[in-house]
């Protein structure tokens, strides 16, 4: 999937802009190959950029995944369940088509929606990522962490509806 760049045109002394539709559609994609919970909500995903990078901690942050309150839905006449923020100066100059894919699946990783088996509503909701490591430590000694077992949850529902690929 080929991102493009030439879609930053951020209007003058804005920090903040609505990446354009082509950004959008590589979303759609991705949520359509990678993330089949999100499938239901895929509209309801917004991504910005912010002109400059933050920092966290001393590390620069290319992007992050929220929740969008109902305060600014309801002050934007809008109904997004997420808003991905990427820093526009790194995905121009420091990302090439490949690493862009990457920071929106890993973005769009955190973002969750399941039903409630209760009520049978989507509650939507923001992961941390399950490994927080150190480079010098996993170029040491590999990844070295412990992985939980998955139990056999069964097919997934892209699976139920399509088939499981026994290739």
């Amino acid at each position: 999937m080929a991102i493009l760049t030439t879609h930053l045109e951020a209007p003058m002394a804005v920090d903040i802009w609505k990446a354009n539709d082509a950004v959008h559609a590589n979303v759609r994609e991705l949520v359509g190959q990678n993330h089949p919970d999100l499938a239901l909500v895929v509209d309801e995903i917004v991504i910005v950029f912010r002109a400059k990078a933050g920092k966290s901690g001393g590390q620069v942050v290319l992007g992050n995944s929220k929740k969008v309150a109902a305060l600014a839905n309801a002050i934007g006449n809008t109904d997004f369940k997420f808003v991905i923020e990427i820093a526009a100066d790194m995905w121009e100059n420091e990302l090439d088509s490949t690493k862009q894919e990457a920071l929106l699946d890993h973005l769009l990783t955190a973002c969750r929606c399941e039903e409630d088996p209760k009520s049978g509503e989507f509650k939507c909701s923001v992961a941390k990522p399950d490994i927080m490591a150190f480079r010098e430590n996993v170029e040491r000694y590999g990844m070295w962490f412990p992985v939980e077992s998955k139990d056999d949850e069964g097919p997934s529902p892209v699976e139920e509806m399509f088939g499981v690929d026994t290739e």
